[in-house]
């Protein structure tokens, strides 16, 4: 069991001590965008993930920009939300592929019951604190994905296709995407593979990311993985030594490439595994 990361600012959880787990090589990496930098503003998303005796856990939030919380948003329903399978893992009952769904589901309420009592604590309303979620489950042989709002998850197999398990979920209007806190009910979208219980499925490398980086890395509208951004991406990061790993994401991320399509908050998770 490693655990590297669940919040890199504020609100870490105490969690049992790290112990060697070289299964799965994962790396993150958030940084503000250009916009929020000019009005000097930090960057508002979150990012975590856990390892454990083969089972992969990764927590992407990105704060809403009309959220007068949006940081303390995004980072209570990742930490919350990773804690909650992280429990259900060790506590109630291993994570499998049979049992993913509903892990996800039970983690994805638990977000947004923590976000509505911190508003109550606030004397604010938990739209204050409004939010997307990217939550992600996987082992060698499965990958589930459960969102709500923009952002992506992506998944390469063993024979290097590539799949989105979950794609940006728009609101009302085009600009507009689902927020968990804005509705007592969560719109909640779960992809997964294998598709089918029978088929056989190796999973390599996979892929989370919110809406700063989503118009480079899918074919919108449609949501497919747009494989120039994936393909030399997968390639390098699979092919690093874990220290180097967040450098290269660190450097993707304040590309003149990305900027220049890109004012927003970027963060992204990758994860590997042999």
């Amino acid at each position: 069991m490693k655990i590297l990361s669940l919040i890199r600012r504020a609100l870490r959880p105490q969690l049992p001590p790290p112990v060697e787990d070289n299964c799965w090589k994962i790396a993150d990496c958030s940084l503000p965008g250009t916009a929020h930098l000019r009005r000097g503003r930090d960057c508002e998303d979150a990012v975590g993930w856990f390892r454990n005796d083969g089972l992969l856990g990764i927590g992407l939030a990105d704060g809403a920009g009309s959220a007068a919380q949006a940081a303390l948003g995004s980072a209570l329903a990742v930490r919350t939300a990773l804690l909650t399978l992280w429990n259900h893992h060790l506590d109630i009952c291993p994570i499998t592929a049979s049992s993913a769904r509903h892990a996800l589901v039970i983690a994805s309420q638990q977000a947004l019951n923590t976000l509505c009592d911190r508003a109550a604590e606030m004397r604010a309303e938990p739209r204050d604190l409004a939010c997307t979620l990217i939550l992600v489950v996987a082992a060698r042989d499965f990958a589930f994905a459960a969102q709500v709002g923009d952002g992506a998850v992506v998944v390469k197999d063993g024979e290097g296709n590539l799949t989105a398990l979950t794609t940006p979920t728009n609101g009302e209007f085009a600009n507009e995407t689902i927020l968990l806190g804005c509705s007592p009910t969560i719109d909640l979208q779960i992809g997964s593979l294998p598709r089918m219980p029978a088929d056989v499925f190796r999973l390599k490398s996979i892929a989370a990311f919110t809406d700063g980086i989503q118009r480079l890395a899918l074919k919108l509208p449609q949501g497919d993985p747009h494989p120039p951004f994936f393909t030399p991406l997968f390639d390098r990061f699979e092919h690093l030594a874990e220290p180097d790993m967040e450098k290269l994401l660190q450097e993707f991320l304040e590309s003149p490439r990305v900027n220049a399509r890109t004012d927003d908050d970027k963060t992204i998770a990758l994860a590997h595994i042999p």
